[in-house]
Parts: structure tokens; sequence; C-alpha cells
């Protein structure tokens, strides 16, 4: 298991694009990509980002999460290129999102107010414990957690979502992999 800590995201995604750029031969050994970034209040499950595919491999983990109140997949791709598992996405790698209401936001972050006294720490927590417990569970399993995708998969996947003519448009400017 690998723990990391991109910076950058807010301007660009520069550092996860950096990561997935300079390890592309490590990409097919690793089973699965596990990001929070959508906000503090309470997840509800992960976001599949068009990854439809994954949500039948989170059947095995839902009972894990059922108790958390986290067992729910969310197929949207609003933020496919919005946060640090784009990179991942775009190599075929599965990946997950944490998912989270956003309705407030911009209103706890990114502003003067964004500090730990204005954290819940309730919500916290089943976040931390959400993420945890997917993990463990894709990391005891025999079994890999769900196929890496051609790039042909991708680009019909990214196609699929009204993607694709983002995606090279960010890979010409040199922002993603």
């Amino acid at each position: 298991m690998r723990f990391i800590r991109f910076g950058g995201e807010e301007e660009g995604l520069t550092g996860s694009s950096a990561y997935s750029k300079k390890h592309a031969g490590d990409m097919s050994s690793i089973d699965a990509v596990l990001i929070s970034d959508t906000g503090a209040q309470p997840s509800k499950g992960w976001y599949l980002m068009g990854r439809d595919d994954e949500k039948g491999d989170l059947t095995n983990i839902e009972p894990l999460l059922a108790g958390l109140g986290s067992n729910g997949t969310n197929p949207d791709t609003e933020f496919l290129f919005e946060t640090d598992h784009a990179g991942f996405d775009v190599a075929g790698v599965p990946t997950l999102v944490l998912w989270n209401d956003v309705d407030k936001y911009f209103k706890l972050h990114h502003q003067a107010s964004d500090t730990f006294d204005s954290v819940v720490q309730a919500d916290l927590t089943q976040g931390v414990a959400t993420t945890a417990a997917t993990a463990y569970a894709i990391a005891d399993s025999t079994q890999p957690f769900a196929p890496h995708l051609t790039q042909t998969q991708v680009d019909d996947m990214l196609k699929k979502a009204g993607e694709l003519d983002n995606y090279k448009s960010l890979k010409a400017a040199g922002l993603a992999p």
C-alpha cells in the first residue's frame, strides 16, 4: 500500500500528473487509487467517474461500508478532470473518489474560515473510516479490484462522459499524461 500526498491540484493537477507521467511504467501494478478531495461533509460512498465496471467490484466491500452509511456509488463524471485521480483514470487504472455532498464545499473550503476548528469531527472520522475500510478490503483481497482499461476503453469512457476533447486539449498542453 502506498500513500501519496499530491501538491498542485488546484493549479492544474500538477503533482498527480507529474507522478503519473514519471511512474507510467508502474501503472499496471496499481490495484486502485483512492482519492478524498470532495469536501468535509459525510461520505455517501464512492464516485466511479464513469467506471461502471467498478460498481460490481465494490459489492464485496459494501458490507464494511454499510454500517458507516457510505456504501453508495455515484457514476457521475462531473469532477473527472478536477481532482488527482485524472492521471490514473487516463492510464486505465481503477480509481475511486470519495463521494460527499458538495453543496457546502465553497462555503467551507478555500476560505479564510477553512481551519481545523471548523471541521465536524464526526464527518471527518466517517470519511477516514470509509477510506480505510475500502483500502483494507482492496489490499486484503486475493483478486484485483477492477480491471485496468486499455487506451481504447479509456477513450470510449471519456467519449461517453463528453470529456475526450477536454482530455486531448489537456494532454496537448502538457497538463495530463
